[in-house]
């Protein structure tokens, strides 16, 4: 059986590298999960995950791939694409007209929790592994997933583009503004969602409804690490 999970100490940590020449990831994830469960040396630690020259992982295998390392105790620190270094990414202002608007089309992952007062955007789209508190702001030219609790503020399609959407496992956003589409929640949720919901623009006005990964999957997305 070809090994399709290759486990690497290197500089900026242990990094598990995916063989980008395997198409059905859902074999990549069978084999991380039969590997992990073989071995105990990567329990309660971080490591990053090469994805390789593959296509960029969907909001779906982001999912599972972080679903596999907790049930290891192991946490997610970065997704790599091509070995792309976190400081080539912020260089993407420098580049000429042509190369920043690809740059534009991908998107930043990030692990952290965004607090009152703090803010976070990106020219393209934003996954962030973590909450968005109440007073905190997170906004894209494009998507945004919220792999935890978005409570705070999040604009979407920054720039005028209202086909962009925001996803979040526990949707009770203080304001939700897509292009410039604006919906404000009440004062208080009485109770968090419990199922991830999605946020789009419909006849002009924005509508949220429990996220249905077979009726509004999003489109491929580039990620970069950050």
């Amino acid at each position: 059986m070809t090994d399709l999970i290759t486990i690497k100490g290197l500089r900026n940590g242990v990094t598990l590298i995916l063989n980008d020449s395997e198409p059905d990831f859902q074999e990549i994830l069978n084999q991380l999960k039969a590997k992990l469960s073989a071995t105990s040396f990567l329990k309660n630690t971080f490591v990053n995950v090469d994805i390789g020259a593959r296509e960029a992982l969907s909001a779906g295998q982001l999912a599972s791939l972080k679903e596999i390392l907790s049930a290891r105790n192991i946490q997610l620190k970065n997704v790599i694409l091509n070995g792309q270094k976190p400081d080539e990414v912020l260089k993407a202002k420098k580049l000429p007209p042509q190369r920043l608007e690809t740059e534009r089309s991908k998107t930043l992952m990030v692990n952290r929790t965004i607090r009152s007062g703090q803010s976070l955007y990106y020219p393209g789209s934003i996954v962030l592994m973590g909450d968005v508190h109440p007073g905190g702001e997170i906004s894209a030219r494009e998507n945004i997933i919220v792999w935890g609790a978005l409570r705070g503020v999040a604009h979407a399609g920054k720039g005028g583009n209202d086909r962009a959407f925001i996803i979040a496992l526990q949707l009770a956003p203080s304001q939700l503004r897509i292009a410039h589409y604006l919906a404000c929640s009440p004062e208080q949720y009485p109770v968090l969602p419990q199922k991830a919901e999605i946020a789009y623009v419909i006849d002009k006005r924005i509508i949220i409804e429990e996220y249905n990964s077979n009726r509004n999957m999003p489109v491929n997305i580039t990620c970069i690490d950050k």
